[in-house]
């Protein structure tokens, strides 16, 4: 009985991870000449024309009897389909990948046999959540936080949609696991798989590779970004894809080029074969697929969505300048943008596209039509959203709210596809969507730097962070964590409009949330926990008239929604304050 109990133990946990499509059609099928692919796609038993199948080089289409071919050297392993406007993939109950490709088992040469079946549904109003970094590694009780703090704001937010009979989808843009970790505490990405399912994530996920989803063990050679996927493929499948939802198409891209060198004096952690370095780039094999994919869509006014780990363009210098610069970069870490110009240019013939992606654990809205040196790309604006593991769970783990190494609370980003028309909110695990900025009275910050023991020990010992104990008197700090460009910022004391000025600065909820306790409460007080990329990049200050006013303030948001705030001052300042 025992035994029994163990096999059925490993059957159930393999068929957990099993998104890929096991569906047999009994449609007839057989294979083109020369074809070592092929197969059917199917709805409700009839064969569906037109639905695009790829190995991640050819992409061909199913004839009128549902049936494709392809002649693959299989190297990546799996083939899928790219899901067809108003059909949904199945996805296996207690699972939350939907079922679009299919292992490749056979030998090179050996045609193999692949069904896929859809379900006709109406989402041409539909929801899609955007998540990343999820960073679950088996530390800091990161596991029971995302299961008692996360999934409930994610199911909350869902639960919205769902009352109004709007389906609801997910793209994560990777690093749910950390390469890092892996061997250390016996937690790759085939066990997020399972830990995401077993929290009952509420939606189907279409997944993104991160750099931190690469076999960190994999030695370096010629095939290291392609070897270090195999754990990944396994388990999520193909790293770049496309698929339909309603009238947007979208598209998801692994843009990591892992390296994994070996380095002088490394100490990459355990079983680690090299540095887990990687380049921000997409490689020629992908573009080549995507110039295909792109040319599939006759309807060049279709909305565009690209899902990928890195960004790609940020405002050189925010709010002041309307200069991009690149996060993509050679080996030797380089930020231009001609590569990533080649990469966007790709899209120029498109309308409306967006990039969703994460990495920074950083929020950030950069639309490119504010640059009109690059005109192709004006119809792009890369989301670079918040990481779900703020500073790597860090925060919550010691006390303090769930935020991210910019001081904005993590969270995730929502938007509303209706047909062609898409709107988008930022929702903070802490404080929901109702509440997009938090307001700082400096007075009373400033207090706090100057009386408190371990903020004065933290800061003789880090000369990069900013002392508030000097600031000048009634400052007000306002902290709008997804600003955008044409956002507007409002604030009236005792009826009248004061002067409101952008200046980035440090968060000190930040500050007093992970930086003493990673410095100070554990005598590592040396530790560059700080660096000016950590800076608040979306910080606005207004002067009060006097210490104890009280300031109405109104953000307003790309689409008019009004977020406000009754400022009574003097604000107490804390840790865990709102």
């Amino acid at each position: 009985m025992k035994k029994l109990l163990l096999i059925l133990l490993a059957l159930t946990l393999s068929f957990s991870l099993s998104a890929q499509s096991t569906h047999t059609s009994t449609l007839k099928a057989k294979p083109a000449k020369g074809a070592t692919i092929y197969g059917t796609v199917e709805c409700d038993g009839r064969p569906l024309e037109g639905v695009a199948v790829s190995d991640g080089y050819t992409i061909v289409k199913t004839d009128k009897r549902g049936v494709y071919s392809i002649a693959s050297q299989k190297r990546n392993g799996n083939v899928f389909i790219t899901i067809p406007s108003g059909y949904e993939a199945p996805v296996t109950p207690g699972d939350i990948q939907p079922q679009y490709w299919a292992a490749l088992t056979a030998e090179a040469q050996t045609p193999e046999r692949h069904d896929f079946v859809l379900r006709k549904v109406n989402n041409d109003r539909h929801a899609i959540f955007a998540i990343t970094d999820i960073h679950i590694s088996n530390q800091l009780g990161d596991r029971e936080q995302l299961e008692t703090i996360v999934m409930p704001r994610i199911r909350s937010e869902v639960e919205r949609y769902r009352q109004q009979g709007i389906p609801v989808y997910t793209m994560c843009m990777g690093d749910s696991s950390f390469d890092l970790f892996w061997y250390d505490f016996l937690f790759d990405i085939g066990d997020f798989r399972k830990e995401i399912s077993k929290v009952g994530y509420p939606t189907p996920i279409f997944h993104a590779m991160g750099n931190h989803d690469n076999d960190g063990a994999t030695e370096p050679n010629e095939d290291t970004d392609f070897n270090a996927t195999a754990k990944y493929r396994e388990v999520f499948g193909p790293t770049y894809y496309s698929f339909n939802i309603g009238k947007v198409h979208y598209i998801i891209l692994d843009n990591l080029r892992y390296r994994n060198e070996k380095r002088p004096n490394m100490k990459p952690g355990k079983n680690m074969a090299g540095a887990r370095n990687y380049d921000h780039i997409v490689v020629d094999e992908q573009l080549e697929w995507l110039k295909k994919d792109l040319a599939m869509i006759e309807d060049k006014s279709t909305p565009i969505v690209v899902g990928m780990h890195c960004p790609v363009f940020r405002l050189l210098e925010e709010h002041k300048s309307t200069k991009l610069y690149s996060y993509f970069h050679d080996s030797e870490g380089n930020r231009t943008l001609p590569p990533a110009l080649y990469f966007a240019e790709h899209f120029k013939e498109f309308k409306t596209v967006h990039f969703l992606t994460g990495h920074s654990h950083k929020l950030y809205t950069t639309p490119c039509a504010v640059n009109t040196e690059y005109p192709q790309i004006a119809g792009i604006t890369d989301h670079n959203v918040s990481a779900i593991c703020g500073a790597w769970w860090f925060t919550a783990a010691h006390g303090g709210p769930h935020l991210a190494p910019d001081g904005a609370p993590a969270g995730f980003k929502v938007f509303n596809m209706d047909g062609k028309q898409i709107d988008w909110y930022y929702t903070s695990i802490n404080d929901g969507a109702e509440h997009q900025f938090r307001s700082f009275d400096m007075n009373t910050v400033r207090d706090y730097y100057r009386t408190n023991g371990e903020m004065r020990v933290f800061l003789e010992n880090n000369a990069k962070c900013q002392d508030f104990a000097t600031v000048e008197d009634n400052r007000v700090a306002i902290h709008i964590w997804d600003w955008a460009p044409d956002w507007k910022v409002e604030v009236t004391e005792n009826g009248k409009p004061l002067s409101v000025s952008h200046c980035p600065m440090q968060n000190p909820q930040y500050i007093v949330s992970y930086c003493i306790p990673k410095t100070v409460w554990r005598r590592n007080l040396k530790r560059d926990t700080y660096t000016l990329e950590d800076i608040s990049a979306h910080m606005f200050h207004v002067v009060a008239s006097a210490p104890d006013t009280t300031l109405e303030i109104t953000v307003t948001d790309s689409f008019g929604r009004k977020y406000t705030e009754t400022m009574v001052r003097p604000k107490a300042f804390s840790k865990n304050m709102k």
